[in-house]
């Protein structure tokens, strides 16, 4: 274990914590929250081998049971889990660099020119995953390792990031005009397939609720038109939310960009209950705790690239202003603006959790 891991308070988890957050509501103290901690910061921490040996099957339950315990011992009161819906998309790849712990150390991202499906027919074609092919084994290795008194959030990709890969980002922009018929026809597969997703983790008792992932917006606006959202991708949006509360869930939204054309719409409209992900030169956390903190719940903040590059005396400062104004004004959880890559040294990392420790004493 890491000498300032030891040195952390002993956790006492309680997931009711994070839920009073989502409810608006000040906890006992503020709760901390993650998108995600890549292997390579988790295995610094708990001091673990880097490399893992065994089965695909193997390497992911090793994965996620050393997630658990990382969250746990940090003093999470919330993990987020994720099923694995197997879409048939090509990634690129630059390998080197990165020794993970996961099955493959080289790094991948969406082909942005094209994908695998370029008209209808592919459509028809393509191995479209049905609600058995989807992989809850993460989940199930997650649930059994959870310690008393912490809970899971059941997470999916959203439905734009997902259309984007399977049609590419450029000719999707481009079908969006020239065969709209296409893009809706994809939507309209990608948000059933993410709803049988969102359906089972409902059922799941140790799912306290719901966060969907979609990237909406660039730095200074969105990706695409508010009315193409409202037309195709909200309404998917609203029956998630309309799901989770319907099974007493909150409501999670992640998404990256610049996203004040719709915020309104998400909020009104399709009932998030939180937003995740912030980055200081879009918008600092404390303006949107200004506009919105009133109406829904604020998640993270600290901007990952001053965990990047920052010292551990202007992290702690950092993450000290934001619970200082954040707390008072909104429901507010703690953690970075969008995750923990694995080029964040974990020092860090750790040294924004124990910022955060050292406020709720």
């Amino acid at each position: 274990m890491h000498p300032r891991v030891e040195r952390m308070p002993p956790p006492s988890p309680d997931y009711n914590r994070f839920l009073r957050v989502l409810r608006r509501e000040r906890p006992d103290r503020v709760p901390l929250i993650e998108l995600g901690i890549h292997p390579t910061v988790i295995n610094t921490m708990l001091d673990e081998p880097t490399v893992l040996s065994g089965s695909v099957r193997d390497i992911m339950t090793e994965t996620v049971r050393r997630s658990v315990r990382a969250h746990h011992r940090l003093g999470y009161d919330v993990v987020k889990t994720s099923a694995i819906i197997p879409w048939d998309v090509d990634r690129l790849h630059a390998r080197g660099g990165v020794s993970s712990g996961a099955l493959d150390v080289s790094r991948a991202w969406a082909n942005e020119s094209e994908g695998p499906i370029a008209t209808l027919d592919d459509l028809e074609r393509f191995a479209w995953p049905q609600p058995s092919d989807v992989d809850f084994q993460p989940v199930d290795v997650a649930t059994s390792e959870l310690r008393d008194g912490m809970g899971l959030i059941g997470f999916s990709g959203g439905v734009l990031e997902f259309t984007m890969d399977l049609i590419g980002m450029e000719r999707f922009m481009l079908a969006t005009v020239l065969d709209p018929g296409l893009v809706e026809a994809v939507v309209e597969r990608v948000g059933q397939t993410i709803y049988s997703v969102f359906e089972n983790y409902c059922e799941r008792e140790e799912i306290r609720a719901l966060w969907l992932g979609d990237d909406l917006g660039h730095k200074t606006g969105l990706l695409v038109s508010p009315r193409l959202l409202e037309r195709l991708v909200f309404p998917w949006y609203q029956r998630y939310a309309a799901l989770a509360h319907e099974h007493g869930r909150a409501f999670m939204m992640h998404t990256c960009g610049n996203t004040r054309e719709v915020m309104g719409t998400l909020i009104d409209k399709v009932g998030i209950d939180a937003k995740h992900s912030f980055e200081d030169v879009i918008e600092p956390v404390e303006r949107f705790v200004d506009r919105w903190g009133e109406r829904i719940a604020v998640l993270g903040g600290v901007d990952v690239h001053l965990l990047t590059v920052g010292d551990e005396t202007a992290i702690s400062s950092r993450v000290r202003e934001i619970l200082e104004y954040a707390v008072p004004r909104c429901g507010y959880a703690a953690g970075s603006g969008n995750s923990i890559p694995d080029y964040v040294p974990a020092e860090h990392f750790l040294a924004m959790v124990a910022a955060v420790h050292e406020y709720n004493r």
